[in-house]
């Protein structure tokens, strides 16, 4: 970035963003960790399960990354986010690289998907993007129903594990066909087919307009959507 772009970027960044510090830090696996992160802002700050928080890794430029909060202490000034480490943005390497006592700075938080209202008969689908999002709404309703897709399924369990999920959660390989997941949806919609319903869908965006196809075609189901497509294919900055 041109010398005086990156300054207006700082000056842009130096009003709207806020600096925070890593307090902690946990190795979750290869490409997963959490991170504690603390200000003082934070003890004043409007946080609802769902809202997104964005990371600024770097100064001289504007580039962010999203990540979902899975908890707020107001007293502590800390959330905690958990950092798919894929790819190679500057996010990624910041936190290949976090330790405790490292400095970014952040936006939010801001709403995305607002999960405080899911009711009981909630079904959530995901990827490994979604880990986060999945976590929060089960510290909120572990009565829901989780499906998730993923390149190495057994991968994504393990990780679901060591940040101790309590849902009731299932991980299939990631296919373009979508059948595992989208019959894992049939299997859920027949066993509350007469209870209200709330369908959480984020992750891949093909993912997303698999389910939205796939819910036409089943017009006695008309679930409560809420929908957020983190990524797609050969596209970057969805969320």
């Amino acid at each position: 970035m041109a010398p005086i772009a990156a300054r207006l970027s700082d000056l842009a960044a130096d009003v709207l963003f806020t600096s925070v510090r890593i307090t902690e830090v946990t190795e979750l696996s290869a490409q997963y960790c959490t991170a504690t992160l603390e200000c003082e802002a934070f003890t004043r700050a409007k946080w609802t399960p769902g809202d997104k928080l964005q990371l600024r890794p770097r100064r001289g430029s504007l580039a962010m990354r999203t990540y979902t909060p899975i908890n707020w202490n107001y007293d502590t000034g800390t959330t905690e986010v958990i950092a798919y480490r894929h790819g190679d943005g500057p996010a990624v390497r910041w936190f290949e690289d976090a330790s405790v006592g490292d400095v970014a700075e952040v936006f939010g938080p801001s709403r995305s998907l607002d999960l405080s209202d899911t009711v009981e008969n909630t079904v959530f689908i995901g990827d490994e993007t979604s880990v986060a999002l999945g976590y929060a709404l089960a510290r909120l309703n572990p009565a829901a129903r989780y499906i998730y897709e993923a390149t190495e399924p057994a991968a994504l369990d393990e990780v679901l594990n060591a940040i101790g999920f309590v849902g009731d959660a299932v991980c299939f390989e990631k296919s373009d066909d979508h059948k595992a997941v989208l019959g894992a949806l049939a299997e859920a919609i027949e066993a509350g087919a007469d209870a209200c319903s709330d369908l959480v869908v984020t992750g891949d965006a093909a993912t997303v307009s698999a389910v939205r196809r796939d819910l036409r075609h089943r017009p006695g189901f008309a679930p409560r959507i809420k929908a957020r497509a983190y990524w797609a294919r050969g596209r970057t900055g969805l969320s």
